[in-house]
């Protein structure tokens, strides 16, 4: 492990950035430039074999010639003091392992797609140079700090033990395997030749594990995840997160199929497919309790039991002075309307009596005054 002001490769050590099976991330001083990189120390050990070195330094080469907002950048690369190095971005901000242990039940769902849509792309492209990364994983996707005017990058790092996809041979020795094994594919265990098809089962994986909080499959021992990856079917992910739709299930299940041959073509193909399963989450219903849908009566039960009537959010409110009457209908029982049409009938006789007496007046009147004008 170096230590801060330490030199290497012409590079000044300033702090350490992580460390994992290959080696050591630190935050390195560039020799000339006025700026700081991410320097990868391989160990000892690793860098030892010539056959391993040769290769190291010629798929950094390749790596070096992508060019992506997705993927971090690659500067240089050597060997100094019997160690390999690799200078890269440096990007500062997370990464989604640290993500994830600030949030162990698992990110946003629409985060987690974002985060597939951008490495998928990231991935196409290195597949079409003819490289493969062969060990994605959670640690190797960062996530930039968000200045006041630029939003967030997701960017795929850690191309230093890519395979070309044309060359037939392995980087993996008996019994050892480059990838992280929670994230690996069956291929890749069985050492099996692999293509891009293999990183769209470790980005599947990957998605679970930000969307479940969990990796798809766990064991008491590393023969039971080994097992399962060549063997078990893949966990429902709407199961472990009910907000994910079911139609996200068999996404998940066709990008981590067993056989290479029955997974989407290219891993932007999944990440689509991801997006529009997402889309068909199902409506939530009304909460118990709640008023019924508005386009539908509401039954009636208790004292007004064997009729309909609107429910509340369907009421009609008392007609505004600026409305006609007749454009707020008002239903009517049938009971009501029997007892409003005998008290018509009650009132109905005082009124009649009122009128004939009028009429008898009026023709009590008429007669005298005839008999004047004939008495005259």
């Amino acid at each position: 492990m170096l230590q801060a002001g330490s030199w290497i490769a012409g590079y000044r050590i300033e702090r350490l950035l992580g460390s994992g099976g290959m080696g050591a991330v630190y935050l390195a001083r560039h020799p000339e430039l006025p700026r700081s990189d991410a320097l990868k120390v391989l160990k000892e050990q690793v860098g030892a074999d010539e056959q391993f070195r040769k290769r190291f330094l010629r798929e950094a080469e390749v790596a070096a010639t992508l060019d992506h907002p997705n993927i971090v950048t690659i500067y240089n690369r050597g060997r100094a003091d019997g160690q390999l190095w690799i200078a890269m971005q440096y990007v500062a901000g997370s990464d989604c392992a640290q993500e994830l242990a600030k949030n162990p039940s698992g990110l946003a769902v629409a985060r987690s797609v974002e985060i597939a849509g951008a490495i998928a792309a990231g991935l196409d492209h290195a597949h079409r140079k003819g490289l493969l990364h062969r060990d994605i994983k959670p640690a190797n996707i960062l996530l930039s700090s968000a200045g006041e005017r630029d939003e967030q990058r997701i960017m795929l790092t850690d191309f230093g033990v890519a395979k070309l996809a044309d060359d037939v041979d392995t980087l993996t020795t008996a019994g050892t395997v480059l990838a992280t094994l929670s994230y690996a594919s069956p291929e890749q265990l069985k050492g099996q030749e692999v293509d891009g098809r293999t990183d769209q089962y470790s980005l599947a994986a990957t998605v679970f594990h930000l969307i479940a909080g969990r990796v798809p499959f766990r064991g008491e021992s590393t023969a039971d995840v080994i097992s399962a990856h060549l063997s078990a079917p893949v966990p429902r992910l709407s199961q472990v997160n009910r907000s994910v739709p079911p139609a996200v299930d068999s996404v998940i299940a066709k990008a981590m199929a067993k056989e290479p041959e029955d997974r989407f073509a290219t891993c932007r193909q999944f990440s689509d497919a991801l997006v529009s399963a997402m889309r068909q989450q199902p409506r939530p219903h009304a909460a118990a309790g709640g008023s019924a849908p508005q386009n539908r009566p509401a039954v009636v039960s208790g004292p007004q039991a064997g009729g309909y009537r609107p429910a509340a959010s369907q009421q009609f409110a008392p007609a505004q002075a600026s409305q006609p009457l007749m454009s707020q209908p008002v239903p009517v029982q049938p009971a009501q309307f029997a007892q409003h049409h005998q008290s018509g009938q009650q009132t109905g006789g005082p009124n009649a009596v009122m009128i004939a007496a009028v009429i008898g007046l009026s023709v009590i009147a008429i007669a005298i005054i005839i008999a004047i004008i004939l008495a005259a």
